[in-house]
């Protein structure tokens, strides 16, 4: 928070409000400032989660939560979102799903992808060494697989 580093705090990151939450005394949960926290790490199962803020939306300034899936001279960020189909009218509870969505970080600009489509336009100078990478490393990279992009970004980062 604001460039110090807090250790072994407990920490719940609420996806559906971007918010990061901590216990405190008597069971109450502390919403900790959105606007004064520059990163955050979450262990759960054994897998460590890196998160930090960045403007998804540079009009609006929207300012969200990233979890860092690689970073080198391109960065792949990991947006996790909640969203609520309101059942509640027809007598039945709400139901949450999650949606994830990719991002690439390239001279500091933020560009959504989904597919290798979406990283061939965004490194179009690269874009014959990619496919020739993904095809002799048979690899098939997936929305519903980020972790499956770190093998190209990287690939891609050793050849600038």
């Amino acid at each position: 928070i604001g460039g110090k580093t807090f250790n072994n705090v407990l920490l719940k990151y609420d996806i559906f409000k971007d918010e990061v939450l901590t216990p405190i005394d008597s069971g109450r949960i502390l919403q900790l400032n959105k606007e004064l926290i520059d990163s955050f790490s979450i262990s759960f199962l054994n897998r460590k989660y890196q998160f930090i803020k960045m403007k998804e939306d540079t009009l609006r300034a929207y300012k969200s939560f990233f979890n860092v899936l690689y970073k080198g001279k391109t960065t792949l960020l990991l947006k996790f979102e909640k969203k609520i189909d309101k059942l509640s009218v027809e007598g039945k509870y709400d139901k949450f799903y999650q949606i994830n969505r990719i991002f690439i970080v390239s001279a500091e600009k933020l560009y959504p992808v989904s597919g290798k489509g979406d990283l061939f336009k965004l490194f179009p100078e690269d874009k014959i060494h990619l496919k020739d990478f993904m095809k002799k490393s048979k690899l098939r990279i997936s929305e519903k697989e980020p972790e499956s992009f770190i093998p190209v970004i990287r690939f891609h980062d050793r050849k600038q």
